[in-house]
């Protein structure tokens, strides 16, 4: 059983050298450094860009969105639940330096890093700020964070209706940084928020997208607990201060050259330099 981890590890290691057109995911998320900021009871779950909504391979990550008193955050379950279980499998294994790549399930982006999924967001109702924790993909690219101003999207209501988790939703639409969008929101959850950096609207917005469907948020789930529950975040220490701006022209020089941002020297099958092919993408923020 010791010797599973290592195949597993150069695997990863295989897929880095021998993808041309691959930016990989980081594994190294620090999960012993862990700040508890909240308490909460609210929870609720988005599919993003959900094929079949009723199974979670189709999604390309399965999101949540956490609300305390004085804090929500909103981040990816999915790359969570697998820090979660490779922070148990060093307990476990001490002695074993090779570690998986991933140990949970992922969705169609298992292989692909976006800010999108790589990221944590904080709302501070108190601060009326938004500190976001933007985790690159690759130890030589250090990680980031930056804080604004909870940003304003200008809604317009609009008549239609629609039923999602089977609650009546009423529509809006916004333009906000360079894309249209349209909402769903629920007056009857008295909660001006919603998934990524989506809220302002009177009642929980439990689907948005983009009308170009490049990014679509889905609510499948709202929890409720009677007991209250931990808002966590990573230690802010291990992350550099950024701006917005600047942080977004890294995205894109990252999906332009991935080798050349993150100062690598890959080699083909045959032992050559590989070319890094642009990856062609859309940001979900294009101002």
């Amino acid at each position: 059983m010791k010797r599973l981890p290592y195949f597993l590890m150069f695997i990863f290691l295989a897929d880095i050298l021998f993808s041309q057109s691959k930016i990989m995911p980081s594994i190294n998320r620090h999960m012993y450094d862990l700040n508890i900021v909240d308490s909460r009871n609210v929870r609720i779950s988005y599919a993003l860009n959900a094929v079949d909504i009723n199974d979670t391979k189709t999604y390309d990550d399965l999101q949540r969105l956490e609300i305390g008193s004085k804090i929500s955050k909103y981040y990816s379950y999915f790359v969570f639940r697998n820090d979660s279980l490779i922070r148990e499998f060093r307990k476990k294994n001490p002695k074993i330096q090779g570690i998986p790549h991933k140990l949970g399930e992922f969705g169609k982006k298992e292989d692909t890093w976006s800010l999108v999924i790589w990221s944590d967001y904080f709302k501070d109702f108190s601060k009326n700020t938004l500190t976001v924790y933007a985790n690159m993909p690759h130890s030589t690219i250090p990680s980031y964070q930056y804080t604004e101003r909870v940003p304003l999207q200008e809604w317009a209501l609009q008549e239609d209706t629609l039923t999602i988790c089977g609650y009546l939703c009423q529509k809006a639409t916004c333009r906000f940084r360079g894309r249209d969008f349209v909402a769903w929101f629920a007056a009857d959850i008295p909660v001006s928020n919603g998934p990524w950096k989506f809220g302002g609207l009177p009642g929980l917005i439990l689907k948005v997208y983009d009308i170009d469907k490049h990014y679509v948020f889905e609510c499948i789930k709202i929890e409720n607990h009677n007991t209250k529950f931990p808002i966590i975040m990573l230690d802010e220490k291990r992350y550099q201060k950024t701006e917005r701006t600047k942080l977004r022209k890294l995205e894109k020089d990252i999906h332009e050259d991935f080798f050349k941002v993150g100062g690598l020297t890959v080699t083909t099958k045959d032992g050559s330099p590989a070319k890094f092919i642009p990856i062609p993408y859309h940001p979900i923020e294009l101002e």
